[in-house]
């Protein structure tokens, strides 16, 4: 037996081209990165506050986003998608607003939350109507769809920088308004589908989650890399440090006692699982730290601060055009082989960019880290999941291993962003070459502790799902 998630997450060119919830959610943040990350530091000087908490733009909205996605659609199936999706739309128009408009980062980051619930409410509605475009129409046509994604991927970034340069960085908020005006209207086309049927969940451990997630972020920010290791006994710190890690009592004991838990109780004493949740946070982290790329890219090459989208497009475009590799890749040494040859992939490229300065070789180890993350992404994790947990588990178990993928990325980036801890000087107009180095080596450390835990994990033995 096989369910369409499957094809989606481990297909990209395959017999049957099929998308899914967690397919385009990946596409959708993977599109906001791409927006966002050129300009950071334009932010950062524009509003006077330092890099590391501007990272709070792209960090915050990952986890929002994960966690509203799961609740949206819930929420989407009792109220009816097509009207949920309509209030989705008017929330991620209303959060672009604000973003744009914010002098300051609180104003900034409240209109990023308000994005990223509409984004979550957009996801399903939009995921389902491609589905069905793909099964209807020709597989010339279905190609067609997953190049048209990738074109978008590619020139997203370089449409920021030149957006930034020839206007302000809040125009990459306010562009969404005439998209969502767009989207709209294309959705009188959508096929109606009536209701949609969501198994039902227990929601106390998403909220419990959210808590763990977010204390954590908070905790993180926190850190002064000045203090040294005494930074971890620090009163800004060590309150929501030990907040996070208490919570996961109160959400052992709720998903206990639920009859539908989102969290299996068994994924914190099952070692395949916890190797599985803790290798896709690693990959999330590897995945975001590209953040650095285009700030890093614009100093070596001496460019103004906002233009480095181009850089992020050589990223992106290798990326994609590595999909049919890391499909055969996947076929050839399982999920196993497709996680250590992008977690070593990526260790080479980070360590690369911040020990080697030479422009002919930045764009190669640019591609490099492409495909790298392309394997890291795509590696059919849930091959192995689908052996462990029962059938009627797997589409929560799909969603808390993207939602560990965020997070991973979420507090990878935030962790990454202490590198730049002072604040921006913009009479100086020069960018730390020491805090992005550390970052990229950072980065480079995940993926090097990725590549460890990737030849831990079990091969999958090929016998599909486990019975009820």
């Amino acid at each position: 037996m096989r369910i369409p998630v499957v094809e989606a997450i481990s297909v990209p060119f395959g017999k049957k081209l099929s998308l899914d919830s967690y397919v385009i959610a990946i596409f959708l943040s993977a599109l906001d990165f791409g927006m966002i990350a050129p300009s950071l530091t334009v932010i950062a000087t524009d509003l006077a506050f330092p890099v590391r908490w501007v990272i709070w733009v792209i960090a915050l909205h990952l986890a929002v986003f994960v966690l509203a996605l799961p609740l949206m659609e819930m929420w989407g199936a009792r109220m009816g998608q097509s009207r949920w999706f309509v209030i989705s739309l008017s929330l991620f128009s209303l959060g672009s607003l604000v973003a744009g408009a914010g002098s300051q980062w609180p104003a900034l980051l409240c209109g990023r939350v308000i994005q990223a619930l509409g984004a979550g409410g957009i996801v399903p509605l939009l995921s389902a109507e491609l589905r069905r475009l793909t099964r209807l129409k020709s597989r010339l046509w279905r190609v067609a769809i997953h190049l048209g994604l990738g074109g978008l991927l590619i020139l997203v970034p370089l449409f920021s920088s030149w957006v930034a340069w020839q206007y302000s960085w809040r125009w990459l908020f306010w562009v969404n308004l005439p998209a969502a005006l767009a989207i709209y209207i294309l959705s009188f086309r959508f096929s109606s589908g009536g209701g949609s049927r969501v198994p039902p969940q227990q929601t106390a451990g998403l909220f419990y989650f959210a808590g763990i997630l977010l204390s954590s972020m908070v905790s993180v920010s926190r850190l002064n890399p000045s203090h040294g290791w005494g930074m971890l006994a620090d009163p800004d710190f060590l309150p929501f440090a030990i907040l996070s890690v208490g919570l996961i009592v109160p959400l052992l004991m709720a998903e206990r006692q639920s009859e539908h838990p989102f969290f299996q109780p068994r994924m914190f004493t099952d070692l395949r699982l916890l190797g599985i949740h803790g290798v896709v946070a690693l990959a999330g982290c590897t995945w975001v730290a590209v953040v650095l790329v285009p700030g890093w890219m614009v100093e070596m090459f001496g460019q103004p601060q906002g233009t480095g989208g181009v850089f992020l497009s050589v990223v992106a475009g290798a990326a994609w055009l590595t999909l049919p590799l890391a499909r055969w890749i996947t076929v050839r040494w399982g999920y196993q082989g497709a996680l250590a040859i992008g977690f070593f992939a990526i260790a080479c490229a980070y360590f690369t960019l911040a020990l080697v300065e030479d422009r002919f070789t930045f764009i190669v180890v640019l591609a490099l880290l492409g495909g790298g993350l392309s394997l890291t992404l795509m590696a059919p994790v849930h091959e192995l999941l689908f052996e462990i947990l029962p059938l009627r588990q797997i589409k929560s178990g799909l969603m808390v291993i993207a939602m560990f993928r965020t997070a991973g990325g979420a507090l990878g980036l935030l962790l990454i962003g202490l590198s730049l801890f002072e604040p921006v000087d913009p009479a100086h107009g020069v960018l730390w070459k020491a805090g992005f180095q550390m970052g990229l080596l950072t980065a480079a450390g995940a993926a090097v502790l990725g590549f460890v835990i990737s030849l831990l994990l079990p091969l999958s033995d090929g016998s599909g799902f486990k019975e009820d």
